[in-house]
């Protein structure tokens, strides 16, 4: 429905029937009492003939107060598309009671010959006025129904005294009566535009309601189709390769067999003409693949990508007599893409360069380069063959489009593989493209982005330390699944760190504004938005997905999942590292369950390898005394669990682990000095629930615990 179309449903009838909403919504009748009140206190200290008689009009008025009040209960109660002129017309009546409750009081509160009461009096009645023009601006007819009962009864009044400034008195009167008057029509407009604001709202907001509905729906039905095609694709996938890769390898055999010349010419064009047609099927499989399908390891050695796809294609070379070289820059960064992408990708390049290469040679090279801060590796390959003509640059790396028909034809090509390279790279964030000159050959090249250096090292091997957990961080995370939260407390909560969690970016960015962390870390797609959101200064850790592009406001990536060292390696990259001494046992609730880098100095002293045995030996041992404490507890052996409590202190105090240390020896104290049952066993309860905290974050710094 369009807007136009709701506004006219909306007519005049439907922004009278809000003004009259308001009428209700603002009035409130008792305001006015205050004023009659003082009009009250003011007759009975001018006038010693006052009596209870002028009490009289202000019971009128409360009495009026608590009818309207009613009439605007009824109101509300009204059943739905009551005609909104019925109400109007009431709430006018009501106006004019209440006006000539006022009017009747002038009668019992006007003091004679006394222009200084009478003064008051139109002050009173001023302020009234001015009162009950608030409430009844949305509806002209009422205040002026109110305004002439009320006004007008002391107007003739003050003329009947006679006098200059009766007179003018009474004139001030009618002439601000008057304008309060003439400003109800300005008071109507505005609100008739705020009325037809509102169903303009309205109607807008029901038609992004229904666009959305609607682009759900094509989203829904896009992805059913998505997901049937990936279906289809994987089922006729698997029917055509196992009929075809028996018919290539009999094939293949018959071609190693001792043929006659004509029958090994048939076989020969057999073989071909099989291996055009997987090639082709592995193409469109790795065209119409989704993305989240792609094979997800960490990071490629480009070198070895490059050595890999020369191996295999140096058979090749050979048979057209052509050299095929590589040239690879010293100290290459890892590429932040799956290996097995980057190899397809390179030999997709160096297979369409020997097969449109007679003579020469083709060259394979990757060198770093750095882009916006940022590094990158570039493959490239070089070729000496006829280059590409200017009328086929356009159909580069589309899909079904070969350069060169003929000669794409005589080769077996359908114009894939230049498809499939600039969906493999772009899927990792990289870039594709070329450069030649007809007759001179031609370069195709493609970009990875670069792991990080911090990122690099986060691969532990043998020879290296381990980075040491970071502690005493104040973080703020928001990755958008529960399980990544979830993996987030297990592996920086125990060392001491606090995390606030988000449910959104908006919030996220929220909090970032409001308050000051060391780093916050948000999935990959809403590093950017993040970033730009004011007054978030802290810096950003992203954690990069499978697919996913690299965000430009990062500090720092990570790709993910991760390792927890790979983590807090990230974490110390983007300059939120920094180590808080050992909490004190007096503020046990914020201690860390160990200290990391008590643990990576005793690593370098004894070795990884002996420390891992150590700790192996602990945690079996801590295992059992947790055990056997849990035990005791429940029989309530409070001298045999004392005992065992300060086992564990003495175990856990020999690796600094003052957490564990402080629980055991307060359970132990606790327990000697005769503590309830119920204390004692919650404590008992906190020892195990720290051993557990405990074994987490060992196991964290330490994956061969579990080994």
């Amino acid at each position: 429905m369009s807007v136009e179309r709701t506004t006219a449903r909306y007519g005049d009838c439907s922004v009278f029937a809000g003004r009259i909403d308001v009428l209700f919504a603002l009035g409130r009748h008792y305001l006015s009492l205050p004023f009659a009140v003082l009009c009250v206190l003011a007759k009975l200290f001018t006038d010693d003939h006052g009596g209870i008689l002028p009490f009289l009009p202000l019971v009128l008025q409360i009495v009026v107060a608590v009818a309207a009040e009613q009439l605007t209960t009824a109101y509300k109660r009204r059943p739905p598309g009551d005609d909104p002129h019925f109400w109007a017309q009431r709430y006018t009546f009501v106006s004019a009671i209440a006006g000539a409750s006022w009017g009747i009081g002038v009668f019992f509160w006007l003091v004679p010959g006394s222009f200084a009461a009478q003064a008051y009096l139109c002050l009173a009645y001023m302020g009234m006025t001015a009162t009950e023009f608030i409430a009844r601006c949305a509806h002209r007819p009422a205040y002026l129904a109110h305004a002439t009962f009320s006004l007008g009864p002391l107007i003739v009044m003050l003329l009947i005294e006679g006098g200059l400034y009766h007179d003018m008195t009474a004139v001030l009167l009618f002439c601000f009566g008057a304008a309060l008057a003439g400003y109800c029509n300005g008071m109507a407009r505005l609100l008739d535009e705020s009325i037809r604001l509102k169903f303009d709202n309205m109607g807008l907001v029901k038609k992004l309601s229904l666009e959305k509905a609607d682009a759900e729906a094509a989203r829904d039905a896009a992805e059913a189709s998505a997901n049937a095609k990936s279906t289809f694709v994987a089922n006729i996938s698997h029917e055509l390769r196992t009929p075809l890769n028996a018919l290539l390898g009999m094939a293949q055999l018959l071609d190693r067999a001792d043929l006659g010349r004509p029958h090994s010419d048939h076989v020969k064009v057999m073989v071909e003409a099989g291996r055009g047609l997987q090639t082709l099927l592995d193409d469109v499989i790795a065209l119409t693949q989704d993305d989240n399908e792609f094979l997800a390891d960490r990071e490629c050695d480009p070198v070895q990508a490059v050595r890999a796809v020369a191996r295999l294609l140096q058979p090749r070379a050979w048979e057209k007599n052509l050299r095929l070289t590589i040239t690879a820059g010293a100290n290459l960064p890892r590429v932040a893409a799956d290996p097995r992408r980057v190899r397809q990708a390179l030999l997709k390049f160096a297979d369409n360069g020997l097969k449109f290469t007679e003579s020469g040679g083709v060259e394979i090279h990757a060198e770093a380069f750095t882009c916006d801060d940022r590094e990158f590796v570039r493959f490239a390959v070089t070729d000496t063959g006829l280059g590409i003509p200017q009328e086929v640059v356009p159909r580069l790396f589309k899909a079904f489009s070969p350069g060169d028909t003929s000669y794409a034809r005589r080769e077996q090509g359908a114009g894939l593989g230049l498809a499939v390279v600039k969906r493999i790279v772009e899927a990792a964030g990289g870039e594709t493209g070329f450069e030649s000159e007809p007759g001179q050959g031609a370069t195709f090249w493609f970009t990875m982005p670069a792991v990080r250096h911090a990122e690099q090292d986060h691969h532990l091997d043998d020879n290296q330390d381990a980075v040491a957990a970071p502690s005493g961080l104040n973080l703020l995370a928001f990755a958008g699944h529960a399980e990544t939260h979830k993996w987030l407390v297990h592996a920086l909560e125990p060392f001491g760190n606090k995390i606030t969690f988000t449910q959104s970016a908006a919030e996220a960015a929220a909090c970032a504004g409001r308050q000051e962390f060391d780093a916050i870390i948000v999935s990959a797609r809403d590093t950017d938005i993040l970033a730009a959101a004011p007054g978030v200064k802290a810096p950003i850790l992203a954690l990069l997905a499978a697919g996913e592009r690299a965000p430009v406001c990062a500090r720092a990536m990570l790709r993910w999942p991760a390792s927890p060292h790979q983590l807090y390696g990230a974490l110390a990259e983007v300059g939120a590292y920094r180590r808080a001494a050992p909490s004190s046992p007096s503020n046990e609730g914020a201690m860390a369950a160990i200290d990391a880098g008590a643990f990576a100095a005793l690593e370098k002293s004894v070795g990884v390898a002996t420390l891992v045995e150590i700790l192996k030996s602990y945690i079996e041992t801590a295992e059992q005394l947790c055990g056997a404490l849990a035990i005791a507890s429940d029989d309530a052996n409070w001298q045999q669990a004392a005992r065992l409590a300060q086992d564990i202190a003495g175990s856990a105090s020999g690796l600094g682990l003052l957490a564990m240390t402080a629980a055991a020896r307060g359970f132990a104290s606790a327990a000697r000095q005769g503590a309830n049952a119920h204390t004692l066993r919650n404590d008992a309860q906190m020892i195990v629930s720290e051993h557990e905290r405990v074994r987490k974050a060992l196991v964290n710094l330490y994956p061969d615990l579990v080994a």
